[in-house]
Parts: structure tokens; C-alpha cells; sequence
């Protein structure tokens, strides 16, 4: 007779169990330094994932991080959900309901006062039923920009063989009809290469942290840990900086996947909201020069039309895609004492999201 089912909090033995798991859901494979990065060296606290468990084996979770916010230029934490996963065999929806019933546990104990993920449309559904009180606040459109035409020749007009042949003639076409193309940097400033994020990081934060009502809290801690700190990723950083006093007026971070081509990633773009839309032109124009001496095919964004750099982004050639992008959920921990009102998180304007701020790994 098989031993029953018990439901507890993660702990880091459950390490190589979880490993197994999302290496056969997602076909990631996770070593001992993802999970100690992920769960437990987050600047805002360790993890807070419901796990299930049966025979001394994790057989399903539903993940969860915590995430300091700017909510109206006051810092709240609540919980990222992240790496849901449950062993085939044990998919029942009693499994499921007891994880999800833990996790809102968790957050009450901790005082955690909403949730929210990044869902493919395909799973939107049951992440809102995850979610207590919860709700789609809205689709984040991919945006996309084509740099080698070659792949898509190839595949979506089956020229084939062909390809190669014409593919050089459209790629000059683009390149010659590039916004992007040419160097210009704002006289008194220059652009360099971020190895480590410092104080004057802090200081651009606090400058910005009330641009828009919510924001995952972008100072130099929380940065270091998603950018640099981040085991097996290499991402590139560029600030633009005052050339005298060295004062940060913004950063891009981006990189390359090798796909059936190679695709180059915008993950965050951070610079003021009001009067600076150079400095957002200066770093997008920066990450496609480097995306095109990567011979990347396509560069792609998460961006909502109301953000301020938006703009610079169609500017510069980035198109929606046709499809429907990541859902944004957001729900509260505790429906009759909301943390942040329904009416105000639902209000995708408040928001200032980019991919980087998904769950991305």
C-alpha cells in the first residue's frame, strides 16, 4: 500500500527531486547552483514554494519567490509563481488543490500580501483559478524585429534552397532602411559595459521608482541577483552615463539564444520616464549593433504600448507579433483585505513590466 501524500514547504534537499521534475516537464536541466540561486540567494528572501510529497520523493510543486515592488513609491513584497510542475502519475486535481491551498498558506504566514506570473495563454485559465482573487491585468505583446531574413525565407515562403540567394539581397535592403544603424552617443555622456551594478544604480531607482504606480524594485541588489549573479546566462549590460560625474541615466540589458536561429533578447530597459526618451534611443540603437554583429535573425521585446519606451521601440523597426503574448496575472493574498486594490493592479498602465521581469530562467 502506497504512503499517502504529505504537503509541505520547500526545502533544499528537494533540490535533485525538483531537477528531475522540470527536466521532464520543460527539458531544463538544473544544477545545485540554479536552485541555490534561484531559491535561496534572492535578495528579498528565500523561496516560498508548496511542494508535494510521497514515498521521500517531491512529486509535484507550485514554486513561488518573493519580490519587492514599488506600489505607488511604497515598497511591498509579494510572491512570484513560479516552476509549477506534477509528476505525471500523480496529476490528480486533489494534488493540485491541496498545493495551491498550501501556497496561499505560505504567503499568509509570511505576510505576503498578493501574487502574481507571467502565463503562456495556454495556461492562463489555471493560473487564474491558482490564484486567489486573482485576475489577467492584461497580454504582454511580443515584439519582434527582423535582422536576417534567411530563416523565414526558408521556412514560412519555402524558397528552399533558394534562400541563400536571395536572402542576401532583402538583409542589405534592411540594413540600408535600418533606423538603428549609425553611433551616436548624447555629447557629455558615454556607454559602458556594466560588469557589477553599484550605488549609483541606487540612486537612478529612487530617482524613477515613482514613474509608474507599480514596479519591481530595480536597485542594485535585485539587479546583481537577475543579471549577474545568474548561474550559466551570459547577459550584456550598457548604462549611458554623464561622462563627468559618472551619474547613471540609464541601462539595457540584453542576449543571444540559439533556436533554429539565433535570437537576441531586449530583458529590461531602464531610464527615466519623462524627457529622456534619448536615452532610451541611445540603448535600444546599441543592443541591435550588437545583435547584428551576433548575425542574430530576430530581436525580440516584451513592451506595453502605454510605457514610455514603446515608442522608440516601433521607431526602431519592432513590430507586435500577430500572436497573443504573456498573459500578466495578479491576484491578492487575502480578497477582503486587498493589499493592492483589484481596480488599480487590473489597470495595465499602472504597470511597468519587461521580460527580464518574467520568470525567465
Amino acid at each position: 500500500m502506497g504512503e499517502e501524500l504529505h504537503f509541505r514547504r520547500y526545502i533544499e534537499k528537494d533540490d535533485q527531486d525538483l531537477s528531475r521534475l522540470i527536466s521532464e516537464i520543460f527539458g531544463h536541466d538544473w544544477d545545485d547552483q540554479v536552485f541555490e540561486w534561484k531559491y535561496r540567494k534572492n535578495p528579498a528572501g528565500m523561496a516560498l514554494s508548496a511542494v508535494a510529497e510521497k514515498n521521500g520523493k517531491v512529486i509535484g510543486q507550485i514554486g513561488a519567490i518573493p519580490a519587492r515592488f514599488s506600489v505607488d513609491g511604497k515598497e511591498l513584497v509579494g510572491s512570484q509563481e513560479v516552476d509549477g510542475c506534477l509528476d505525471k502519475k500523480h496529476g490528480k486535481f486533489d494534488t493540485l488543490y491541496y498545493l495551491i491551498r498550501l501556497r496561499r498558506k505560505i504567503n499568509e504566514e509570511e505576510g505576503i500580501g498578493f501574487s502574481f506570473l507571467f502565463s503562456l495563454e495556454v495556461s492562463s485559465k489555471i493560473a487564474l483559478k491558482a490564484l486567489k482573487d486573482s485576475i489577467r491585468v492584461c497580454s504582454m505583446p511580443g515584439l519582434v524585429k527582423v535582422l536576417d531574413v534567411e530563416p523565414f525565407l526558408s521556412d514560412r515562403l519555402r524558397l528552399g534552397g533558394a534562400a541563400p540567394l536571395f536572402a542576401p539581397v532583402v538583409n542589405q535592403a534592411l540594413r540600408i532602411l535600418d533606423p538603428t544603424i549609425g553611433r551616436t552617443i548624447p555629447k557629455g555622456t558615454r556607454m559602458k559595459r556594466v560588469e557589477r551594478f553599484d550605488e549609483r544604480f541606487d540612486a537612478l531607482w529612487n530617482r524613477i521608482k515613482r514613474d509608474y504606480p507599480i514596479m519591481i524594485a530595480r536597485d542594485s541588489a535585485y539587479l546583481n541577483w537577475r543579471y549577474v549573479d545568474v548561474p550559466h546566462r551570459n547577459y550584456v549590460i550598457l548604462s549611458l552615463e554623464n561622462a563627468e560625474t559618472r551619474e547613471i541615466l540609464g541601462f539595457i540589458v540584453f542576449s543571444e539564444k540559439q533556436r533554429d536561429y539565433r535570437i537576441g533578447q531586449i530583458l529590461d530597459v531602464v531610464t527615466p520616464r519623462t524627457g529622456h526618451e534619448q536615452i532610451a534611443r541611445v540603448l535600444i540603437r546599441e543592443a541591435v549593433r550588437h545583435f547584428h554583429e551576433k548575425k542574430v535573425a530576430l530581436a525580440i521585446c516584451l513592451m506595453l504600448p502605454h510605457c514610455h519606451v514603446f515608442p522608440a521601440l516601433r521607431r526602431f523597426g519592432f513590430r507586435k507579433r500577430k500572436k497573443r503574448g504573456m498573459d500578466l496575472i495578479f491576484g491578492n493574498t487575502d480578497a477582503k483585505n486587498p493589499r493592492i486594490p483589484l481596480e488599480f493592479a487590473g489597470n495595465e498602465e499602472n504597470w511597468y513590466v519587461c521580460l527580464g521581469d518574467s520568470d525567465f530562467y
